[in-house]
């Protein structure tokens, strides 16, 4: 369970990784300004932190349901 809730972090992690070199191109073909640019960054990181707590409390979840039964 918890190689599985790993490999989803870090696919979450690649999504932002992806995400982050997106809003860096988008800036510096000047489609964002650097605050814009700030701004999305930090929204990512927010997504990226929620996300990985929903799968680190999935997690958890499963492996007290399996040690139950």
């Amino acid at each position: 369970m918890k190689e599985l809730a790993e490999d989803a972090k870090v696919s979450i992690r690649n999504v932002r990784r992806d995400a982050n070199k997106a809003i860096d191109q988008a800036e510096k073909d000047k489609v964002l300004s650097e605050d814009e640019r700030d701004s999305l960054k930090e929204q990512v990181q927010e997504m990226t932190k929620d996300y990985e707590n929903k799968v680190g409390d999935m997690a958890k979840s499963r492996e007290a349901e399996v040690m139950e039964n």
